[in-house]
């Protein structure tokens, strides 16, 4: 802040017939300051200390500055010049701000709802510019609707809003695809019907079963799922996705819950049918050592030991891991497979899958485009690398976890070979021997987001359910603990994790099983101690 106050200073100069003169400090200084005290409250809500001053330095305040300032409301960067908004890219951003500041989780939901057509698809993206809010793409991306209910149980299950479901909110009308049609540019109406976001969720989750599943039992890939880039792969509405297989299994199961609050029992029982045999199906496609990542439209697999290319993706494994109910045996050597493929430590990268797509005979789609190592073709994309860091906590390999985490920032690699912003996380690094280590786009990235949530929710172990926190941290070996200070509305939270004899989560000296951010009232500070075993 004090580098910041010097370079306002050295800025604000006026030059005139005169000369040059410096502003009157009085008319600045004040909303200056006005301006560094939102960005502190609301980039660095929590403070961390732990034993990797590099992560304390990316968390306390860089993570949600990239998500805040660059993904919600730039919504452009250096690399990126869009303004657009993503339906599944801000919503995911959100998720990172449950604990802090869920109001903007809330109001993308609502938006979202408003840019899903009465058919249950949406629009993969759109500008709000003067009069026209809904200019956009309509597309055949197969992932995209789920993030609605995906998000939508997230928030509920943080937060406790139940009252989101009731909100009244109308949808978009427009002319379905053609058969022969895989995207369309346009400016749909907004129909004069409204109806809640609890029936918008739904019409998102029929809207995919009614897109039925592929020979094998697998969700249909689409014109893409999750990796934009693999678009031939079900052009024909036959090729089949493991990840987003098991992406649904997740958004069913937690889906289910909220239709059990509802009463709903005919959905809850819908989803969980289909959870299951979605499930089963997934976990057919084991290739002996990790997951397919899917089947072709022709029938040919995706993946495995005999595939020349994407032999190993990682994103499939992942989500296989961060699935209830999944078979635990598989789930960690999915997750071991990954990380022995395709974290490569001596570089210091984590590749999306390998080999890339170079010479084989099967089209994936424009992925192909990419130069071997490079963006999504093989490089390392830092968002799928986070939700491996992800799947290793979930497995109980809080060590390869936390590896990841700290291989991801900028400060752990050497800047003459990284060549990117040392204060932001990348959105790729290239894989590629050629530029081996070089960081390709920053600032706009999903990555940001997810790295704050398994930071704080998977390495430091905070969860928050219907304001309840719970710590259960999944810190390495080396680490004796860590501290938080988390500044709330109505006081101040001090957290303190050490290894040591006494056990328990203690608030201001008692012994409790969690703490509710309900109980913080007045000026005070409370205090919470988890100790753990050695």
């Amino acid at each position: 802040e004090d580098t910041l106050y010097s370079f306002a200073q050295t800025l604000l100069l006026v030059t005139g017939k005169e000369g040059t003169q410096r502003i009157d400090p009085s008319e600045w200084e004040s909303p200056f300051q006005s301006t560094v005290r939102k960005w502190r409250k609301q980039a660095c809500p929590i403070r961390f200390e732990t034993p990797d001053r590099d992560l304390d330095h990316y968390l306390n305040g860089w993570c949600l500055y990239q998500v805040i300032a660059c993904r919600l409301l730039a919504r452009t960067s250096h690399y990126q010049n869009g303004g657009a908004y993503g339906f599944r890219d801000q919503l995911q951003d959100t998720l990172a701000l449950l604990q802090t500041d869920p109001v903007w989780c809330r109001e993308q939901l609502l938006r979202c709802c408003a840019h899903q057509f009465r058919e249950g698809d949406v629009q993969h993206w759109w500008h709000e510019v003067g009069e026209e809010r809904n200019r956009g793409v309509r597309t055949r991306i197969s992932d995209d609707l789920l993030w609605l209910p995906y998000a939508l149980t997230r928030y509920i299950q943080t937060c406790g809003d139940w009252d989101i479901l009731s909100e009244q909110v109308n949808c978009l009308s427009g002319e379905p695809l053609k058969k022969e049609e895989q995207e369309r540019y346009f400016v749909p109406e907004t129909s004069e019907e409204k109806e809640t976001v609890y029936a918008h969720a739904l019409r998102a989750i029929h809207q995919a079963f009614g897109r039925g599943v592929g020979e094998h039992g697998l969700m249909k890939m689409g014109a893409g799922d999750w990796n934009d880039g693999m678009n031939q792969v079900g052009q024909k509405g036959k090729g089949e996705s493991v990840w987003l297989t098991w992406f649904t299994v997740v958004t069913l199961q937690n889906f289910a819950e909220i239709a059990d609050r509802q009463r709903d029992r005919k959905t809850a029982e819908l989803c969980r049918t289909w959870e299951k045999t979605l499930r089963k199906a997934a976990e057919e496609a084991w290739d002996g050592d990790w997951y397919l990542g899917g089947w072709y439209d022709s029938g040919a697999p995706l993946g495995g030991h005999t595939s020349e290319e994407c032999q190993i993706d990682s994103i499939a494994q992942s989500w296989a891991a961060l699935t209830k109910d999944i078979d635990q045996g598989r789930g960690k050597a999915a997750v071991q497979a990954a990380i022995e493929r395709l974290f490569d430590r001596k570089a210091g990268v984590i590749k999306l899958f390998t080999p890339p797509f170079d010479r084989g005979t099967a089209d994936p789609g424009y992925i192909r485009g990419y130069v071997p190592g490079v963006r999504e073709n093989g490089g390392q994309y830092t968002h799928a690398a986070v939700w491996l860091a992800l799947a290793c906590f979930e497995v109980g390999m809080a060590e390869d976890g936390y590896e990841i985490l700290h291989t991801l920032l900028p400060a752990a690699h050497p800047t003459r070979v990284y060549r990117a912003e040392p204060y932001v996380l990348a959105a790729d690094v290239y894989t590629n021997p050629t530029h081996l280590g070089r960081g390709g786009w920053s600032w706009y990235t999903g990555a940001a987001g997810w790295y704050f949530q398994a930071a704080v929710t998977g390495l430091l172990g905070m969860t928050i359910k219907e304001k309840r926190l719970t710590i259960t941290p999944n810190l390495p070996s080396g680490w004796e603990g860590y501290s938080a200070r988390w500044e709330l509305e109505y006081g101040t939270l001090l957290i303190e994790v050490k290894r040591g004899k006494r056990e328990g989560f203690f608030l201001d000296g008692k012994r409790v099983t969690d703490v509710s951010l309900f109980d913080l009232r007045g000026e005070h500070i409370a205090e919470v101690i988890i100790a753990l075993e050695r």
